[in-house]
């Protein structure tokens, strides 16, 4: 410890942890050819991520001209197994990240992720980018029958990590309401996905850089800043 009570640090995965856009547009894309349409620019792919994946996958299929039959479980079936054959290809961690997990969980905190990407392929990311630990808490749009912003997702993910103040970090809108549904402090990852504006909104704390997320988490904590 440097000086600071051991905190449950929950983060996001898309836009948060890992820059997945590539992976995610590639993967939409490939599946609107299949079925003879036209690509989506990744602005518009990555638009609809944040509410679960068939959210993405119908949003997609909108853009593209209609859900074909009307059915959306097929499409969204055949847009998993094309993103799950290879779920890491393409996606990377942010900079900083893998050092600054390692630092956060040598000085004791819990690390876990919350997030609305379905357990099989979150896992194998988290696993296949080395993340996975530090990391140890989970939470997929899968493990529970709710999806962010709803708080039974976070507290779900920090009960694995045992006692502490928890802290909610990500990128997005949802992000920010699953933090104030909770009543934790939320941290915004500025690069990541958001579709609002910074000040619309109004985290407890931007992070720009992950190598000064120590710094903002022992704010967050206690006030001060680490020794």
């Amino acid at each position: 410890m440097k000086g600071w009570p051991a905190a449950r640090l929950i983060f996001d995965l898309d836009g948060t942890l890992i820059d997945s856009a590539p992976t995610i547009c590639a993967a939409g894309n490939a599946l609107l050819a299949e079925l003879g349409r036209p690509p989506l620019e990744a602005g518009t792919i990555m638009s609809l991520v944040g509410k679960g994946v068939g959210n993405l996958v119908a949003g997609m299929l909108r853009e593209g001209g209609g859900v074909p039959g009307g059915e959306l479980a097929p499409h969204l079936a055949r847009y998993r197994a094309i993103y799950e054959a290879d779920p890491c290809a393409g996606t990377e961690p942010y900079p900083g990240v893998r050092e600054t997990l390692a630092a956060l969980a040598e000085d004791g905190h819990g690390l876990g992720v919350c997030t609305q990407k379905p357990d099989p392929s979150a896992l194998r990311i988290l696993r296949g980018l080395g993340l996975m630990p530090p990391i140890t808490g989970f939470t997929g749009g899968e493990t529970l029958d709710v999806l962010k912003p709803d708080a039974r997702m976070f507290w779900h993910c920090a009960g694995q990590l045992g006692e502490g103040p928890a802290i909610m970090i990500g990128d997005s809108e949802i992000d920010a309401a699953t933090a104030r549904a909770a009543e934790v402090p939320f941290v915004l990852h500025v690069p990541g996905y958001r579709k609002a504006s910074v000040a619309e909104i109004a985290p407890d704390a931007c992070l720009e850089d992950y190598g000064a997320l120590p710094a903002i988490v022992a704010r967050l904590v206690n006030g001060r800043s680490p020794r």
